[in-house]
């Protein structure tokens, strides 16, 4: 039927064309929700794609590595805690020794020891105070000994030997104002040894304390062997008195 037999008809027949209005308006209504929901979901899924772009473009969140930034971006320090400092029992530190007792420190003296004396020796004690205003510290070991020649200021002889090596504990002493070592020294008659001695008379002791490279002066009279091979002296190791 061609289209012109179409409007012939419609016009002979305008109650059939009504009939058929709403069916086609029901057609059409159905075309147009079919369309709007696939219109909507693709809006749908156009506006949730940037989304999940971004959501797979933006960088994984990484560990933290004990450090942030700031709102400059500058790197700041993290937050864990310091290394624990050492302290003593008081908690105000790691306790420290006063410094060690200079030659300048000491003042000596050699005590006669009663009923001291030997077949030809005599036992005498080497007396060394701490005469500053601060607590120093000694070693516990042997200080050197010499006899000396007041007039060259020469040493004479041989220096005293180690005595008793066994007995130095080692460690040290903190001497307060007015406390002292001592150690026990031994002279020999130089008269023992005749002219193979070589007499010369010492008036003073030359004293190096233990681990110092400073010496004190003693006054001490006694007649000493210029042979360096004849030892008159020997010294033990400082005890704290």
């Amino acid at each position: 039927m061609n289209n012109r037999s179409r409007k012939l008809l419609s016009a002979r027949n305008p109650l059939s064309a009504r009939r058929n209005w709403p069916l086609t308006a029901a057609v059409l209504g159905t075309v147009l929700v079919v369309t709007g929901c696939g219109s909507g979901d693709a809006e749908t899924a156009s506006s949730a794609s940037p989304s999940s772009s971004a959501a797979s473009a933006t960088p994984g969140v990484s560990p933290s590595t004990g450090a942030s930034t700031d709102e400059t971006g500058a790197a700041s320090p993290g937050s864990s805690a310091p290394a624990a400092t050492p302290t003593d029992s008081t908690g105000t530190g790691a306790a420290s020794a006063p410094e060690a007792c200079a030659a300048a420190d000491l003042a000596g003296e050699v005590e006669e020891n009663i009923g001291g004396g030997a077949a030809g020796s005599v036992y005498r004690t080497l007396v060394l105070t701490n005469v500053s205003s601060e607590p120093c510290t000694s070693a516990a070991g042997f200080p050197g000994v010499s006899y000396v020649d007041d007039t060259s200021n020469d040493q004479i002889g041989a220096a005293a030997v180690r005595s008793g090596e066994d007995a130095a504990a080692g460690g040290s002493f903190v001497l307060e104002p007015g406390q002292s070592v001592v150690a026990e020294l031994k002279e020999t008659r130089a008269e023992n040894y005749g002219q193979e001695c070589e007499p010369h008379q010492a008036t003073k002791l030359l004293v190096y304390p233990p681990e110092d490279l400073q010496s004190l002066e003693i006054p001490h009279e006694i007649l000493a062997c210029e042979n360096p091979n004849v030892e008159l002296l020997s010294i033990g190791a400082l005890q704290k008195r």
